[in-house]
């Protein structure tokens, strides 16, 4: 804005340097964007924006673990795994399995229990889709007598926190 004051209104006319903190000073910047308020086209508002996450612990479990065939008479340790997806919005979280026991044949059970390993087995923070290893081992000993058909064993995995 230049030249002489609309209707000799002094007092309301500014001159293009009274639209920063220049020579004219004080000028109001209420927005903080660098030009003064009378000249300011847009006049800037903060605001705010946000979401939530509700609690959530999932646990997607792979494909069943086999062993494949078990041979009788022959020492061998047999080892299978599936993996674990954990999803976890928590401070902390734990996969564990319960009590693996022994592998069974209707009425028939293996010598040694099932032998399960998960890693990792905890984490520190929250996590989205961390994959985690599970390992199952089996022992075979030479003399272990084994029973025609399948051996199997239900487990129960856990996801758990102590910090919510």
């Amino acid at each position: 804005m230049s030249g002489a004051p609309p209707n000799g209104v002094d007092d309301i006319w500014m001159s293009e340097r009274d639209c920063t903190e220049g020579p004219n000073a004080p000028v109001t910047d209420a927005d903080g964007d660098g030009t003064g308020d009378a000249c300011d086209l847009a006049f800037d508002t903060p605001g705010t924006v946000g979401g939530t996450v509700p609690a959530t612990l999932a646990l997607t479990l792979g494909p069943a673990a086999t062993f494949g065939a078990f041979t009788p008479g022959v020492e061998r340790e047999y080892t299978a795994s599936t993996t674990a997806t954990v999803i976890s919005t928590a401070a902390d979280a734990a996969l564990t399995v319960s009590e693996p026991g022994r592998l069974t044949n209707g009425a028939f059970s293996l010598s040694e229990p099932l032998r399960v390993e998960i890693a990792p087995a905890a984490w520190a923070g929250p996590v989205s889709n961390a994959a985690a290893t599970i390992t199952f081992r089996q022992h075979i000993g030479p003399t272990d007598p084994l029973r025609t058909g399948s051996y199997a064993r239900t487990l129960t995995f856990t996801l758990s926190t102590t910090n919510p």
